[in-house]
């Protein structure tokens, strides 16, 4: 996972909690990395914990949130959250910008 500045980890952070605020108004069964949210489960052999994941109804997301100086830094683990997800029914894997 490529390191952050302190203020871009915090927009990081914030963009994570947005997403899983407004994932939670929707419905969905949210699990995201940052305080006041449980933990998701780790993914793959490196036990990798990606930003959210999300489920409703059968379906399920995972979500990795990404700050401009990491978007390409990050391809292992995006690799690993995409294979996990294509390997699961009614799952995706989503890349979203911070």
């Amino acid at each position: 996972m490529a390191k952050r500045t302190k203020k871009k980890q915090s927009q990081h952070d914030s963009r994570v909690k947005k997403i899983a605020k407004n994932l939670e108004r929707d419905g969905w069964n949210v699990q995201a990395d940052i305080l006041g949210f449980n933990q998701p489960d780790p993914i793959g052999k490196n036990n990798l914990i990606p930003d959210i994941t999300a489920q409703k109804k059968g379906a399920k997301r995972i979500i990795e949130v990404e700050t401009p100086e990491t978007i390409n830094k990050d391809k292992k683990q995006h690799e690993t959250f995409r294979r996990s997800a294509s390997k699961q029914k009614r799952t995706k894997f989503e890349i979203e910008e911070a």
